[in-house]
């Protein structure tokens, strides 16, 4: 009588035993479910962040050449209006020189 209650509690703690695996069997394979999603959405965000960055170098990109342009305009119309300056002084000097 003692071996089959022996065998009885063996069989329900092996049966409650088979329960926990299978339980635990699953919790691993949504944790690993949850984990692959996770990882998945990981990188869309990282995609996205990275698409966001090279979005806004270029245009601070694109900014430094208009910022360059519009100095290097600048400079162009002093260095024009300085020359037609010294080429018009000149003019009145070759002017006054010869007219004398």
């Amino acid at each position: 009588m003692s071996l089959e209650l022996e065998t009885s509690q063996n069989t329900k703690l092996i049966e409650r035993l088979d329960r926990s695996m299978a339980l635990l069997t699953q919790a691993v394979q949504d944790l690993r479910v949850q984990m692959l999603q996770g990882q998945a959405d990981l990188r869309a965000e990282i995609i996205q962040v990275r698409a966001d960055l090279r979005h806004e170098i270029a245009e601070s990109k694109e900014e430094l050449y208009r910022y360059i342009d519009r100095k290097f305009n600048w400079l162009m119309t002093v260095f024009c209006g300085t020359l037609l300056t010294a080429v018009g002084f000149l003019c009145t000097k070759v002017v006054e020189v010869f007219l004398k």
